[in-house]
C-alpha cells in the first residue's frame, strides 16, 4: 500500500492502506489511542479490543 500522505489522510486509521490486519471499519473509524505497554499507547482497534493476532 501507500504510504499515509499528510495533505490527504485517508479516512480511518491512517495506516490501513498498509496494514495487514485492518477490518472494514479501519478503513472509515479511526481508533482511539489504547494503552499496549507501560508508558507505550498506540491507536489500533485491534490492540485496544486485545484482539491482534
Amino acid at each position: 500500500g501507500e504510504p499515509p500522505n499528510p495533505a490527504r489522510p485517508p479516512a480511518g486509521c491512517a495506516f490501513h492502506p498498509r496494514c495487514p490486519h485492518a477490518e472494514a471499519r479501519c478503513g472509515t473509524e479511526p481508533p482511539e489511542l489504547a494503552a499496549a505497554a507501560p508508558e507505550h499507547a498506540v491507536a489500533c482497534h485491534l490492540v485496544a479490543e486485545d484482539r491482534l493476532p
